[in-house]
C-alpha cells in the first residue's frame, strides 16, 4: 500500500564567486552548505522501519551532501600572446585551466536480517530492519578500504539458541536510518592546452586533459551495510582513477 503521508524538506546556503582578469584569466567558485531531511528516501521502493512512527525514520535524505564545493580555473600565459615570429609561436599561446571539485559523504544506513526485535514482520519483508546502536560510527572511524566507519558501534544479532526470545528489549532497532558518513569525493583536474595561429583565419588548438591529475582513491559503494555479513563496513567499489586523452582541434 502506497500512501502519501511523508515529508521532506531542503535547506541551504549557496555561495558564488567570480573574478576576471585582463588577461582573459578567471577564477569561479560556487559552494553550497545543505541539509535534506526526510522520513522516506524515496517514494516508491523505500520502506519505513516502524510504520506507526514515521518520525523514526525522519533523517538525511538519500541524497544529502553537507558540502559540495567547486572551483574552476582559466589561466592565459600572458607571454608572447601575439605570437610573432617562431620564438612567439613556440612560447605564446598557452593556457592552462582545472576544475576543484570537493563533495561530503552520502548517508548511509545499517541493516540487519533474520531479526524482528518488535515483532514488526520485517523478517523476510519489504521494510529493512536496522541493529541497535551502540556509539556514533563516524567517530574514530578507521576510513579505510577494509573498514570505513566504525563496525563495533552495532549491535550484531544474538546467537540463535532455539529458546525463542532474544534477551534484547522488544522495540525497534534503534540506528538512525543515515547515520553513516559515506566517503567524500576529492578530485582534481586538469587541462593544458596550446593556441597555435597558423594563419588569421585558421588556428589550431593542442590540448592534454588529466582527470583526477593526483590519482586519489574515492571510495564510492559498500561491499554490505548489513551487520549479519562479514563483509559488514567494506568499501565495494571506488571512482575513476587518473585518467589523460590528448586532442587537437583546427579552427577556420
Amino acid at each position: 500500500m502506497i500512501q502519501p503521508r511523508y515529508d521532506s524538506n531542503y535547506h541551504s546556503l549557496q555561495v558564488s564567486a567570480q573574478q576576471r582578469f585582463e588577461s582573459g584569466s578567471e577564477v569561479n567558485l560556487a559552494y553550497t552548505w545543505s541539509k535534506n531531511l526526510t522520513d522516506s528516501p524515496n517514494d516508491r521502493s523505500g520502506y519505513p522501519q516502524d510504520t506507526d512512527d514515521l518520525r523514526s525514520d525522519y533523517q538525511r535524505a538519500t541524497l544529502d551532501r553537507t558540502h559540495v564545493l567547486t572551483l574552476n580555473y582559466v589561466y592565459e600565459v600572458p607571454f608572447f600572446h601575439t605570437q610573432q615570429g617562431f620564438v612567439g609561436k613556440s612560447l605564446g599561446g598557452w593556457q592552462a585551466s582545472g576544475i576543484i571539485t570537493y563533495n561530503s559523504g552520502l548517508p548511509l544506513s545499517p541493516a540487519t536480517s533474520s531479526l524482528d526485535y518488535a515483532g514488526l514482520g520485517l523478517i523476510n519483508a519489504g521494510p529493512t530492519a536496522r541493529p541497535n546502536l551502540l556509539c556514533d560510527p563516524n567517530q574514530n572511524a578507521p576510513h579505510t578500504f577494509t573498514q570505513w566507519f566504525n563496525t563495533s558501534c552495532f549491535q550484531t544479532n544474538p546467537p540463535n539458541t532455539g529458546a525463542g526470545s532474544t534477551g534484547l528489549p522488544n522495540t525497534p532497532g534503534t540506528a538512525e536510518r543515515g547515520i553513516i558518513n559515506g566517503p567524500p569525493t576529492k578530485r582534481v583536474d586538469f587541462t593544458l592546452s596550446k593556441n597555435v595561429r597558423i594563419r588569421e583565419d585558421i588556428r589550431m588548438q593542442l590540448r592534454v586533459e588529466v582527470f583526477n591529475i593526483f590519482n586519489r582513491t574515492n571510495f564510492r559503494g559498500f561491499t554490505s551495510l548489513n551487520v549479519t555479513r562479514t563483509a559488514f563496513g567494506q568499501i565495494g567499489t571506488t571512482r575513476d582513477p587518473r585518467t589523460m586523452q590528448f586532442g587537437m582541434k583546427i579552427n577556420f
